[in-house]
């Protein structure tokens, strides 16, 4: 795989049969306080165990928002159990959880997006 940069600035992932330009997300809200340091230490252990990358972790006080990339031979089931299996002592969270993917995220358009609902990015 090869990690590239296109005229705007925008990262391109190329695999051997499949080329992406963005990342994905698993976001989750709890419904009380969510221990942030311990959660972030099981994100990134999620992440190293399923070879994701192009990580960006940005926890708050009752949400977790996880952007991050991965080969196309991993199933988006295995990322959300394997994500679920690390954090339910966290906190308590919500029955609904969000994964979605997405075409175009990148660290500003991630930005943009958390500013639009309120958060501040850099306190993430």
């Amino acid at each position: 795989m090869k990690i590239e940069t296109d005229k705007r600035g925008r990262r391109v992932y190329k695999f051997s049969h499949f080329v992406c330009q963005g990342g994905y997300l698993y976001a989750h809200k709890a419904l009380n306080q969510i221990d942030k340091e311990g959660l972030r230490n099981a994100l990134n252990a999620v992440s190293e165990e399923l070879g994701m990358f192009d990580i960006t972790i940005k926890i708050y006080d009752n949400i977790v928002f996880f952007f991050f990339m991965f080969k196309p031979s991993l199933a988006p089931q295995a990322i959300i159990d394997g994500i679920q299996g690390k954090i339910a002592g966290f906190a308590e969270w919500e029955k609904d959880y969000l994964f979605t993917g997405v075409y175009d995220l990148q660290e500003k358009h991630v930005r943009e997006y958390l500013t639009q609902k309120g958060y501040d990015y850099d306190k993430g």
